[in-house]
């Protein structure tokens, strides 16, 4: 007997072409495309490289050591100059309430007089004076100037005659009196003591023009 034989070559062509058009749907056997001479068989895709995200690329220490010393300049110029006006303001302030000090003394100084309210004056003193002068004194020598010359019938500071020293200032005034044809100076010098307080501290030892001499 003779054993079981496989399929013809008929039957294994009719599969083989059977199984290809299943695979291509058309019928028709695949082409396999065919690779352009010269290039390189592959066996797997190549990579695909990555973008590397681009670095913040820091400056450099002298830059940052820069800005640091510029703004640090900045603001010791800035406190500085606060520094500067506020001592200036500071004097300023000082300085007017200062001259105002002064200058209201002697005012009520003059106008004790022009009223001849000598008792008031003769507390605007200051102890050069009131140390050799009572105030009976100082009331009888102004009692004697009025009956002379008359009483004062106006003053006025004669403009740019104060000056400033420290803590002694000086003002210059024009009197006018009853029985005088014409005005005369009466130089005040003030001196701020102890406690801050502005005193007359000399009026030339005579509260009328001097001359010619009262009798």
């Amino acid at each position: 007997m003779q054993g079981q034989q496989g399929p013809s070559k008929e039957l294994r062509e009719w599969l083989a072409n059977k199984e290809l058009a299943g695979v291509n749907g058309n019928g028709k056997p695949r082409i396999p495309p065919q690779r352009p001479p010269g290039m390189t068989r592959l066996d797997q895709a190549p990579a695909t490289p990555r973008v590397a995200r681009p670095q913040r690329q820091p400056g450099p220490p002298g830059r940052w050591r820069r800005q640091l010393l510029i703004l640090a300049g900045i603001f010791v110029v800035c406190g500085l100059l606060a520094c500067g006006i506020g001592y200036a303001v500071v004097n300023l302030l000082n300085a007017n309430s200062t001259a105002s000090g002064a200058a209201t003394t002697a005012g009520d100084f003059l106008a004790a007089i022009s009223s001849r309210n000598y008792s008031q004056a003769y507390t605007d003193l200051g102890a050069a004076i009131t140390v050799r002068t009572t105030q009976d004194e100082f009331v009888q020598l102004a009692q004697n100037d009025d009956r002379c010359y008359g009483p004062v019938t106006g003053y006025s500071e004669i403009p740019g005659s104060a000056t400033i020293q420290g803590n002694t200032q000086s003002y210059s005034y024009s009197i006018t009196r009853s029985k005088l044809s014409r005005s005369y100076q009466l130089h005040l010098t003030l001196q701020q003591d102890s406690n801050g307080n502005w005193t007359v501290t000399n009026y030339g030892n005579d509260l009328g023009p001097g001359q010619p001499p009262c009798t």
